[in-house]
């Protein structure tokens, strides 16, 4: 052996010498203290098991307290000679057990929170555990919170209505009992348009087809009937009232074309105001298209006095009969006689100011003659002649002469402008009875007549009216 390899073998064996004296030389602390720990792994050797969250021993120091001894979950005894017990994880800590996690012990444990009962439906604090226990007031949330295998008993349910388009009012075909009210229902069913946020009781009414206000009515807004002008209609035809058609809201005339009366209005929608013959009457009756004669003879002598207009009253006709060519009248007999000057369908409308009935006729007779009031002969009955009616369906007026007309045997021009309604200067005024309104009878003249009685039967009268009879 060479002298290097004596030298590492002796340090070898004098190195191997000192690691037997250290470890014969060791002595192990005396364990004492409690460690803290989760399972037996990390207590170590020497008997540690791990008991409530700490390191110990059954039977030396340090000792576990709360262990059984001797015996797992149905038997065994505690170090003090006590009866073990069962506990039950109480996580939520409302005072009721886990029955599925229990813990037979012989001292309540510390390292978590237990209960002596395992009567808890809902051990798990993040899911609401403490609101779940035996005789826990029932929450409106669909779970038993009393534990007694019944969710949510004793709370009335109510009943509410889906509100899906957000306007406050339910849909009264979608209903749901709840014990509270779930978000998207209400507590009422006055929405009448479900799917619309803009119909429902109160809601500004619109032309749209719809009943928004919920009122039962469709499109009855604020602005119907209100007046509006009718788009390319001329007079009272563009005078309109706003109306709501199939949702669209729209100006509906309200007028049609009728006669022009004298109002400052173009009733007949022409584009003129107050233009004849409707207001103030044909210039001419004669050559009129709408204006029709007439005649007749009655078989009464009325001495110019009478309560009605005679074209149509119940009087019977005399023989032989008037005739009327033209615009020249004739007949012959002693009791009264009516011409006529008719609108054929409508009225015409006298009531404007400075209105005249031109009453320009050549009149003659061949019949016998009579005394009149001045004691001169006439051809004519002594009493104011020739009279004029204006008839309507407001009542008539009767106009007399002052004096009259016809009182000599001879041929008579008359050329008579009478104002209308007369005046005290015109020589015509207003006869017994006329109706009292006389504004409303002017306002509608139907036809204008002329009454006329010669003085004998023998013989016969000629009226010849002039071409301008009529009224300027």
């Amino acid at each position: 052996m060479s002298p290097i390899d004596r030298l590492v073998r002796s340090a070898l064996l004098t190195l191997g010498a000192c690691v037997v004296l250290a470890i014969a030389c060791y002595e192990v602390p005396e364990v004492r203290d409690y460690y803290s720990c989760k399972e037996d792994a990390e207590c170590g050797d020497g008997g540690f098991v791990c008991d409530d969250g700490v390191c110990c021993r059954e039977r030396e120091d340090p000792l576990c307290i709360g262990r059984v001894l001797d015996g797992g979950s149905d038997g065994g005894t505690c170090l003090d000679g006590g009866t073990p017990q069962t506990y039950y994880e109480d996580l939520d800590e409302d005072g009721f057990g886990n029955l599925t996690r229990p813990l037979y012990r012989c001292v309540p444990p510390q390292s978590l929170p237990t209960a002596t009962n395992g009567d808890d439906c809902n051990d798990n604090p993040t899911a609401g555990g403490r609101l779940f226990f035996p005789g826990a007031p029932e929450q409106c949330d669909g779970y038993d919170n009393s534990c007694d295998g019944v969710a949510d008993e004793g709370l009335d349910g109510g009943l509410y209505y889906l509100d899906e388009d957000n306007d406050g009012f339910g849909d009264p075909a979608r209903t749901g009992t709840f014990c509270q009210r779930p978000v998207g229902w209400v507590d009422n069913r006055n929405d009448c348009v479900p799917d619309s946020g803009t119909s429902y009781p109160g809601a500004l009414e619109v032309c749209n087809g719809l009943d928004d206000d919920c009122n039962g009515k469709t499109d009855d807004t604020a602005q119907i009937g209100q007046a509006c002008t009718v788009s390319g209609k001329l007079g009272v035809c563009a005078e309109g009232a706003r109306a709501c058609v199939s949702g669209r809201d729209v100006c509906s005339q309200v007028k049609t074309p009728t006669l022009d009366t004298c109002n400052a209005k173009d009733d007949d929608c022409d584009g003129t105001t107050d233009e004849k013959p409707d207001c103030g009457g044909p210039i001419r009756f004669a050559g009129d298209p709408s204006v029709v004669f007439g005649a007749r003879h009655l078989g009464s002598a009325l001495q110019g006095v009478m309560g009605e207009c005679l074209k149509d009253s119940t009087l019977p006709n005399a023989s032989p009969a008037d005739v009327v060519s033209g615009d020249v009248w004739t007949g012959s007999g002693s009791t009264s006689h009516v011409f006529w000057a008719e609108r054929d369908g409508g009225t015409w409308d006298l009531s404007r100011s400075l209105t005249t009935l031109k009453l320009f006729a050549d009149v003659a007779s061949d019949a016998g003659t009579g005394t009149n009031r001045d004691g001169g002969l006439s051809r004519w009955s002594d009493h104011g002649q020739p009279i004029v009616l204006l008839c309507g369906p407001r009542g008539f007026l009767r106009l007399v002469p002052a004096p009259s007309q016809l009182n000599s045997t001879g041929t008579t021009a008359i050329l008579e402008n009478i104002p209308l309604p007369p005046t005290s200067a015109s020589g015509w005024v207003v006869g017994a009875n006329s109706s009292s309104d006389i504004p409303g009878v002017l306002r509608q003249v139907k036809r204008i007549e002329v009454i006329i009685q010669p003085a004998a039967s023998t013989g016969s009268f000629r009226f010849d009216f002039h071409p301008d009879f009529g009224l300027p």
